[in-house]
């Protein structure tokens, strides 16, 4: 059980490692679709300096296209960006269900993410997670990321909420102690814990059923 559960207003749910259930696909679908060596992508796109990516000082669209042109690539920097956007969202379906049910027991529910602009609004659109959610939060919209209390700062002056009535459930755990110290009821979810999660979460379930 969550201590303070029957404050919790609102709950900000992760998206890798919690929603998201894609893991390294993305890999896989770059060679074989593309021909590319993923761990060489990976350290020419993503190792150096990651943050700027996450808090939009980067657009991920101007390292694919430098890569491009370092690398010889023949084909263009959209075409990755296609691959890497719609290979890594694949939703846990248990987890969907009980945003269902969440949603119809009028517990206000956000995605609170660290990610890149381009992937946020392609989650919101083409992912349908907008149509899921009240607000999707994204480092690479605001300019910050967690685990800095100014990310969670910008989500409880968003919805108007104190500390108090949010629940973060994340997988890791520098964000869970971040929220847990701002005041923020936490979760910190294991891969394959939906069952888990759902018993945590039984009071404010159960409102759908009343």
């Amino acid at each position: 059980m969550i201590e303070g559960i029957e404050n919790i207003r609102a709950i900000a749910w992760d998206f890798n490692g919690v929603l998201n259930t894609a893991g390294d696909s993305w890999r896989a679908a770059l060679r074989a679709e593309l021909g590319l060596d993923p761990e060489a992508f990976e350290q020419a796109v993503f190792k150096r300096n990651r943050r700027a990516l996450q808090i939009g000082e980067d657009d991920i669209l101007d390292r694919l296209e430098a890569f491009v042109a370092e690398s010889g690539f023949e084909g263009n920097a959209e075409d990755i960006l296609e691959v890497l956007l719609e290979q890594d969202n694949a939703p846990d379906r248990e987890l969907l269900l009980m945003i269902a049910q969440l949603d119809r027991a009028g517990v206000a529910q956000v995605m609170a993410t660290n990610c890149d602009a381009r992937r946020a609004r392609f989650l919101a659109v083409e992912g349908g997670w907008a149509e899921r959610f009240d607000a999707i939060f994204a480092s690479g919209e605001m300019g910050v990321a967690k685990p800095d209390a100014g990310f969670f700062q910008r989500i409880e002056e968003a919805m108007s909420l104190a500390p108090e009535e949010f629940l973060l459930i994340d997988d890791r755990e520098r964000n869970i102690d971040a929220a847990d110290t701002r005041g923020w009821q936490v979760w910190h979810y294991q891969s394959g814990g939906a069952m888990a999660l759902a018993q945590a979460l039984m009071p404010l379930l159960l409102r759908a059923e009343e």
